[in-house]
């Protein structure tokens, strides 16, 4: 009895995130896994300031608007997802301040050149943390965390950055001559509720799903 009260004791004066919280995930890890967390809430803060502009009557490009609210909702829902992976490998939520986007989406006249671009800099800042986030992961062994970065984040972030550069290429094509052009590009958005159309052929993991349709083509014809 007197040994089991001991072990009772000595376990509720033991801190319990150190006891679940393997070497590998060191302090420094735990620093720049918040700080990455913070990143993406700004992020989230910066793309739903885009998509109320985007919404405005002023503007009413309600396609574009869909496109940055699924940007902001995808922010948020990595930093929450985050934050819980933080807590489970034994880590503590300390949110830290998250300052007012500097963007405007010009309307006298409707300008898409400057919010694209600051867009397109804003992912490749998640990306790059992302792979700076990984590069820590690997010099300290914490394969948890290297796995998670891989499997959850990197695909996804690269193919943002991407879609998101095709989307400039298109705004700056419509955007030389005054027109409907961009209209119809915010009419593609909507029509696709907020999905750039054409971002099943930036996904190389597309080339396994046609390679498999052929295959099934071809046995159906044996």
């Amino acid at each position: 009895m007197e040994e089991a009260k001991k072990a009772i004791s000595e376990l509720s004066a033991e801190n319990i995130d150190k006891l679940v919280r393997t070497n590998t995930f060191s302090n420094e890890i735990e620093e720049s896994v918040r700080g990455h967390i913070h990143q993406e809430l700004q992020s989230w803060f910066f793309f739903r300031k885009l998509a109320g502009d985007c919404a405005r009557a002023n503007i009413a490009l309600h396609g574009f608007s869909m496109l940055w609210e699924r940007s902001a909702a995808e922010c948020f829902a990595d930093a929450h997802w985050l934050e819980k992976y933080l807590i489970q490998r034994g880590g503590c939520s300390r949110p830290t301040d998250i300052h007012a986007p500097k963007i405007s989406w010009p309307d006298a006249p409707i300008e898409p050149v400057t919010p694209i671009r600051e867009a397109i800099k804003v992912e490749k800042e998640i990306l790059e943390d992302l792979e700076r986030l990984l590069g820590l992961a690997c010099k300290s062994g914490d394969r948890s965390l290297e796995d998670v970065i891989q499997s959850r984040f990197l695909r996804k972030e690269t193919k943002h950055v991407k879609d998101l550069g095709d989307l400039a290429q298109q705004i700056a094509r419509v955007s030389k001559a005054p027109g409907h052009g961009l209209y119809q590009l915010d009419m593609e958005l909507r029509k696709h509720n907020g999905r750039v159309p054409w971002g099943h052929a930036n996904d190389p993991y597309s080339v396994d799903c046609e390679i498999e349709d052929v295959a099934a083509t071809l046995h159906k014809g044996l």
